[in-house]
């Protein structure tokens, strides 16, 4: 779920993006040096990868014995096709991924500018101008706007902006006279100037996340869309196989050497919503999970490396449903996450997440 659309995501505190605690439990998981035991050729799959193998030992069966059978309208040269297509459906994905996160990010942080704005500057004008009846007057209607979520956020900084630049007159005009209110967030000063320009943007960020959430969903539907029809294929080759040749016959006996899933299902994986940064000190990477996924795991874990330090994906911890926060982490390291289902059948992952540290807001 996006985050504009999340009534849940800002809390009642003024003076923190997050609760206490942040979204779940601060983690600094241990190094595990053995991945979890599991069948098949690759113990860590994403949720097409079984399929794709599952293609990769039917293909040369198919092409070797019976090469001109056709299944459901489809010869070898249809399977082959579907494997090779993966790979790029898999990058493409990813590659929305990012350009999504990117946008949603710029997004979210514009408004907790927003937010930071329309508390701090407004507490800087009660503070120096209290003195001042008319200003403290038109002060307490920014009050009545509670920036617990987006539209209060918006509609506080909206009543500010007017009363802030009277302010600064006001300020200018005493003797000596006072410079304008400014507020520093991230070592850059903002000024009445540029929170208007934050406010006038606002609306093409969002549009810009909209329309990249568009084309990931796309990205996403056609790679779930080739796993369901190359396992299909795959399922109804091997089943007109068993119907249709006799135990000894070449082609029946090669079925044997097909990967074929065990009696417990593969876990379902869980994907990731939200990779944010956040947390009290601004340098932890809190994650949020899609509703569902899951099922048949008996160990649910999320996992991350940093760029440039990790070889591979060595950091682990129990997944919270409620979300994690990993870390803390220092400004510029890039960390990748993703989550890691397992049961006795096998291991899976959901697709990679990245996030790079940026100075904390």
């Amino acid at each position: 779920m996006p985050f504009y659309d999340d009534p849940e995501l800002f809390f009642d505190s003024e003076d923190a993006f997050f609760d206490d605690d942040g979204p779940g439990h601060a983690v600094d998981g241990p190094l595990l040096n053995q991945s979890l035991p599991a069948l098949g050729s690759s113990s860590h799959m994403e949720f097409w990868e079984p399929s794709k193998e599952r293609a990769l030992s039917t293909l040369p069966i198919w092409q070797q014995h019976i090469p001109t059978v056709t299944v459901s309208g489809k010869t070898p040269d249809d399977l082959e096709d579907m494997i090779d297509d993966f790979e790029p459906k898999a990058q493409g994905r990813t590659a929305a991924q990012d350009v999504f996160d990117v946008a949603e990010r710029a997004a979210r942080t514009s408004l907790l500018k927003m937010k930071i704005l329309g508390t701090k500057v407004a507490a800087i004008i009660e503070a120096q101008l209290s003195e001042v009846a008319a200003i403290m007057k038109d002060l307490q209607d920014v009050f009545r706007f509670a920036p617990r979520n987006e539209s209060g956020i918006l509609a506080r900084l909206r009543a500010l902006i007017p009363v802030w630049e009277r302010a600064n007159t006001a300020l200018a005009a005493m003797t000596p006279a006072g410079g304008p209110i400014t507020r520093p967030i991230q070592g850059v000063t903002h000024t009445v100037v540029m929170a208007k320009a934050l406010l006038d943007g606002y609306t093409a960020l969002l549009k810009a996340a909209k329309d990249k959430g568009e084309l990931l969903d796309t990205a996403r539907g056609a790679l779930r869309l080739l796993d369901r029809q190359c396992l299909t294929l795959c399922q109804a080759w091997y089943a007109t196989v068993k119907a249709t040749y006799d135990p000894g016959s070449a082609v029946y006996d090669a079925l044997a050497g097909i990967v074929l899933p065990g009696d417990t299902p593969l876990p379902d994986t869980i994907d990731i919503d939200t990779v944010v940064q956040g947390g009290d000190d601004g340098l932890h990477v809190l994650v949020t999970y899609e509703a569902g996924g899951g099922d048949h795991a008996t160990t649910k874990q999320v996992e991350y490396k940093v760029e440039g330090i990790d070889a591979d994906f060595g950091h682990a911890a129990a997944l919270d449903a409620s979300g994690n926060a990993l870390g803390p982490f220092v400004v510029a390291q890039v960390v990748h996450v993703r989550t890691k289902v397992s049961n006795s059948t096998g291991t899976r992952t959901s697709s990679v997440r990245t996030i790079t540290l940026e100075e904390p807001l």
